[in-house]
């Protein structure tokens, strides 16, 4: 997406739109384009709102003569109708509003305006595009770098961006000749009720064994529309756009990205009034800061990737979007989070789920709450699902280009004080002392290990002190050990073999484990279960 354009010289486009009118789509590309301005980049904002054009309103320019109707009719070019606005470095190329016909403009024309907003003497191109979802806005939003859908805190306003977003997804099928599979769209029945998304399809195509599916796969992974909430009044609204986000990659299969939320502001409609740009007239509004925000995000979306599946985990932990690794307590935060995004009432899935599908999504829903917030039922699962122990978070580290690992950062500890590298192999016995030495040899302190890994620096001295007694169960141990040795750069298979042979020998087992070992090698029988009556 951004950086295809950059390489070949032509301008980053972004365009704007949306499912229903009203929503800010004209406000949110105006101060886009200004915001890029103020950076130091020349950028021209058009107004592809065919037939319902406002975007000068924003940009503080009386309506101009010439218009985009010039350029659709072919008598003109994009580059001479782009006229001056107060923001030095941003021009305009105003909408038009007649003749009628221009709204309906087809998708010839519209590839032709797209290839002459790259050929443009800028570095951005800010798209406003109208309401509606017909074949000239889908067309526009799919050709720019960037997709951005708007919306506000209303159940008609997400649940039509949530139709646009299909629909857009539908009009990519068509234009990567898929357009068979874009036709059953209206005819499958839902996976768990609703609108019929790219997940149905694909899933659909899987059962039939359909030669297409790697082609249907590829086109949902490249498909990454953003998301911006406008008008957030509370702080229920700020929150929308993370909880949209993530039902729709749950439900669409979508992976929605979410650039932030534009705070309501009576700024917008006193700089409106006055004819005057938003970003010009109060530069210390708070949807100033809102607008700086999405905008630095747009600055950060990257290509997507193609690699990898699409379909949801189906684990208790990620219908929780919580770690594996969670107290009861986030647990019981994460469920309240959850049953806010799916409750029945839920404005962030409006249009996603008929009533019988969303009822089938609390029942999950329910089952996963109830085996983690049970200790036993927990222990069961984790064993179950993690068999090589439970995986611990990494800390975010800072972005590395692609192809090259990222390295460790290594605390300011003179070389002279550190200890020298032991010799390492891979018959190496990895005890608590050795793990201490190779990361004092790094110049890594142990609260840096405690701050990437995410494990208790209690945890960590006991494993380098090798107090077996005050380490938990092997599971969480193994655990622990990966990430070290990761963090360190050593072979965690190794390190877990060698750290646990030891820790077994030392640390008496428990009596579940004692049970467990005996049952293995058949000392007693488990008794059968009892199918409930």
């Amino acid at each position: 997406m951004i950086g295809c354009a950059a390489m070949s010289g032509s301008p980053q486009v972004v365009a704007v739109g949306g499912g229903k009118g009203g929503v800010g789509k004209s406000l949110l590309a105006a101060n886009l384009g200004i915001f890029l301005a103020t950076l130091g980049k020349k950028v021209t904002v058009i107004d592809a709102a065919l037939g319902t054009p406002n975007l000068h309103l924003f940009c503080g320019v009386p309506r101009p003569s010439r218009t985009l109707a010039e350029a659709v009719s072919g008598t003109a070019g994009l580059a001479e109708l782009a006229v001056s606005t107060p923001v030095a470095g941003m021009r305009l190329v105003a909408g038009a509003a007649d003749p009628a016909w221009i709204a309906d403009a087809d998708v010839v024309v519209v590839q032709a305006l797209l290839q002459q907003a790259r050929a443009l003497p800028c570095d951005w191109v800010v798209l406003d595009l109208g309401p509606g979802m017909n074949a000239g806005v889908l067309e526009l939003f799919l050709g720019a770098d960037v997709g951005i859908v708007t919306a506000v805190a209303d159940p008609t306003s997400v649940e039509l961006m949530h139709r646009f977003v299909r629909a857009a997804f539908l009009h990519r099928l068509r234009q990567l000749g898929l357009g068979e599979l874009a036709d059953r769209a209206a005819s499958p029945r839902a996976r768990d009720g609703g609108i019929v998304g790219p997940l149905d399809l694909y899933l659909a195509a899987v059962e039939a064994g359909d030669e297409y599916v790697e082609h249907l796969r590829a086109a949902i992974r490249g498909y990454v529309p953003q998301l911006v909430i406008n008008a957030a009044r509370s702080k229920h609204d700020m929150e929308l756009g993370r909880a949209i986000a993530s039902a729709a990659r749950r439900r669409l299969g979508v992976p929605l990205g979410y650039l932030g939320h534009l705070e309501y502001d009576e700024a917008v409609w006193a700089s409106t009034r006055r004819r005057r740009p938003l970003l010009v007239e109060h530069p210390e509004a708070r949807i100033t800061k809102c607008i700086e925000k999405v905008t630095r995000g747009l600055l950060a979306v990257r290509p997507p990737s193609l690699d990898g599946d699409i379909l949801p985990s189906d684990s208790h932990y990620d219908l929780l979007e919580v770690a594996p690794t969670a107290s009861f307590e986030d647990i019981r935060r994460a469920n309240r989070r959850i049953r806010d995004i799916y409750g029945a009432e839920s404005i962030s899935i409006a249009g996603l789920y008929d009533p019988a599908g969303l009822e089938a999504v609390h029942r999950r829903l329910d089952l996963a709450y109830t085996t983690l917030m049970d200790a036993a039922k927990r222990k069961e699962y984790d064993q179950e699902l993690f068999p090589d122990g439970i995986p611990m978070p990494v800390a975010p580290g800072p972005s590395v280009p692609p192809g090259e690992l990222p390295r460790v950062e290594r605390a300011e500890v003179p070389v002279a004080l550190r200890p020298p590298m032991p010799e390492l192999g891979p018959r190496t016995e990895y005890s608590g002392a050795t793990l201490r030495q190779v990361r004092e040899a790094l110049g890594i302190e142990l609260r840096e290990v405690a701050e990437r890994s995410k494990i208790g620096i209690g945890y960590l001295q006991s494993l380098e002190n090798d107090a077996y007694s005050r380490l938990p169960a092997p599971v969480y141990v193994r655990g622990f050990l990966t990430e070290y040795a990761r963090i360190l750069g050593l072979d965690p298979e190794r390190v877990k073999d060698t750290y646990l042979e030891r820790y077994r020998a030392a640390r008496p087992p428990s009596d579940n484990e004692r049970a467990q070992r005996d049952e293995g090698s058949g000392l007693i029988r488990r008794k059968p279960r009892e199918s409930p009556e």
